[in-house]
């Protein structure tokens, strides 16, 4: 079996949650481009908040022991640019989920308008339309809370997590290695 058609045997495999994946990806296509700036814009915003404690261990390391003002004034003027970097990206990237977000959305409600619209008088005299406009209000508000907020927080958390491994592994990889020791026990 090939690899493409090895994952998209997995996909039809998750319950429905490949499905659900297509039709987010669907919705979001159009945007592509945005979504990808979205994504630099959030690696960026990670990476410079997590700029300050290797700044700060170069800071002791070749300002503070060597006594050097020249190093420490380079690496105050680096901890300025991760905090703008920061500011910036987090902006950009806030600003650009929200964009694609609320088009994504409004393009699924035109979607299921139309929808709604094909469907039979039947089906209206078989379902009241409260409970039909009920549902697709609060499906499409959990929509909204899962990409506007979720996805950007989960992708977010899992490069601060990774992000800060890499730099205690660097920084110090016996106190890591004693650090993680400890993640069996939390997992459990």
């Amino acid at each position: 079996m090939s690899r493409l058609a090895n994952i998209r045997h997995r996909l039809r495999e998750t319950g429905g949650r490949g499905r659900k994946l297509r039709g987010l990806a669907e919705l979001m296509a159009p945007y592509r481009w945005r979504v990808l700036a979205m994504f630099v814009a959030l690696v960026a915003a990670t990476a410079a908040a997590l700029a300050p404690a290797p700044l700060a261990k170069l800071a002791i390391d070749r300002g503070i022991q060597h006594d050097d003002a020249g190093a420490l004034d380079l690496i105050v003027i680096l901890f300025l640019i991760s905090a703008i970097v920061y500011a910036v990206a987090s902006y950009v990237q806030t600003y650009l989920v929200g964009w694609v977000g609320q088009r994504a959305l409004r393009d699924l409600r035109l979607k299921l308008f139309s929808h709604m619209q094909a469907l039979s008088v039947g089906f209206y005299s078989r379902n009241r339309a409260g409970v039909i406009i009920s549902r697709l209000t609060n499906d499409v508000e959990a929509l909204d809370q899962l990409v506007e907020d979720g996805m950007a927080t989960l992708i977010q958390s899992g490069l601060t997590l990774i992000g800060v491994v890499g730099i205690l592994i660097v920084l110090d990889w016996h106190l890591a290695l004693l650090t993680f020791i400890a993640l069996p026990i939390l997992a459990a």
